[in-house]
């Protein structure tokens, strides 16, 4: 192994045939044969691949309103990512599927407003939300003019994730048409509270319609 000091000069990184260049922490340059990394491709490690994958895939669609849900954390994105690895993938390797349930899209010590409740009109094709208008808790910061965001996805149209912030606390109702194409078994629902100056967010939670019975899995559970 040879060492060079290039923390002057910008220094190398990569591999050049059977060699592997790359900069330690203080500037020396190091260079070591490569190693091609073991592959047993164990039932373990599949499973572990197969839960990135679908984490990744559903949580994609999200990464821009989960960077709003968290306004002051930076690589939130990565975080939540590794914790829906760990608990928000449920079944049995290769039946895996994402539980959208588990996942928090807002984080914060606003209050989120008590009985929220969804009832979903399928003439209209509307969700209509309701929760108490009064701020219960008077430990925890709470406005009648927070601003009330409702986040849609359905996973058969990833590419339309919609978030909605007409209604108040306040206003003690809002409601969600949802777009053509879009079905109420496939589509999941997120509501958080954020402050007028968007400073501050409450925790989300996540909502969604009943499933049609011949959709083979759970409310809040999707198969990806």
């Amino acid at each position: 192994m040879g060492r060079i000091d290039l923390s002057k000069s910008g220094g190398m990184s990569g591999r050049i045939g059977p060699v592997v260049a790359y900069l330690t922490k203080d500037g020396k340059q190091v260079f070591r044969s490569y190693i091609k990394p073991a592959d047993p491709k164990t039932p373990g490690q599949l499973a572990q691949r197969a839960k990135l994958g679908i984490v990744n895939k559903g949580l994609a669609p999200l990464r821009k309103v989960i960077k709003q849900g968290y306004p002051d954390k930076g690589n939130v994105y990565r975080t939540l990512i590794g914790k829906a690895c760990r608990e928000a993938v449920a079944g049995t390797y290769p039946d895996l599927y994402l539980d959208y349930g588990k996942i928090q899209i807002a984080e914060g010590t606003l209050q989120l407003p008590a009985d929220i409740r969804l009832h979903f009109d399928p003439l209209s094709h509307t969700a209509v939300f309701s929760w108490n208008a009064q701020p219960v808790n008077p430990s925890l910061p709470g406005n009648d003019n927070d601003r009330v965001h409702i986040v849609c996805f359905d996973t058969a149209h990833p590419a339309e994730v919609q978030t909605l912030s007409r209604a108040t606390r306040a206003d003690g109702k809002a409601s969600v048409t949802l777009p053509e194409g879009w079905e109420p078994a496939t589509t999941h629902f997120w509501i958080y509270l954020a402050s007028p100056d968007l400073r501050y967010n409450s925790n989300s939670m996540y909502m969604n319609c009943h499933p049609r019975p011949d959709a083979g899995y759970p409310a809040g559970i999707t198969k990806t």
